[in-house]
């Protein structure tokens, strides 16, 4: 089985009175984002796309203050080694988490606190993320370690509804 890190830059940080900002008419992450990009390059190696070429998959954030995150591989690619029951949960190449959120403008950055998912080391924990974003692009560009190696980690987003 194939082992990969959903969005492996985590860092666990306390943002106490982030939330409040949420609700701000300025958060550029409300709305809905789809999927572009998502690719791992080791130093020095060849990028990995672990959900394929053209992923799929979408990011909601709420005015309120919820995150779902959903990601999965394209569907052709998918089907190659999925298991013949069309019922059963393919937890290698679809991943999923859900939660509350805060923004903060000064990284700017977004912490999920998350309340169900299927990454079972996300679960209670809270997953933050560094971003920039170029009009209805959201880019996530960080670099995290893997076994002894640098690994540059991009996922690029575009918006779909506000």
């Amino acid at each position: 089985m194939k082992r990969f890190v959903l969005l492996p830059f985590a860092c666990f940080a306390a943002t106490a009175g982030a939330h409040d900002k949420v609700d701000d008419p300025a958060n550029p992450l409300v709305g809905t984002w789809t999927i572009e990009r998502f690719v791992d390059t080791p130093e020095g190696g060849v990028p990995v796309y672990p959900f394929g070429e053209r992923p799929r998959g979408l990011f909601i954030f709420t005015a309120d203050g919820h995150v779902s995150i959903n990601l999965m591989r394209e569907m052709r690619a998918a089907a190659a080694d999925a298991d013949p029951d069309p019922d059963v949960c393919t937890p290698d190449w679809y991943c999923s988490y859900f939660g509350t959120y805060t923004y903060d403008p000064s990284g700017p950055t977004w912490t999920t606190r998350v309340t169900g998912a299927n990454i079972a080391n996300y679960l209670g924990s809270e997953q933050t993320r560094r971003f920039a974003i170029d009009g209805d692009t959201l880019i996530i560009s960080e670099t995290y370690q893997s076994g002894g190696s640098t690994v540059q980690a991009e996922r690029v987003l575009r918006r779909v509804a506000r």
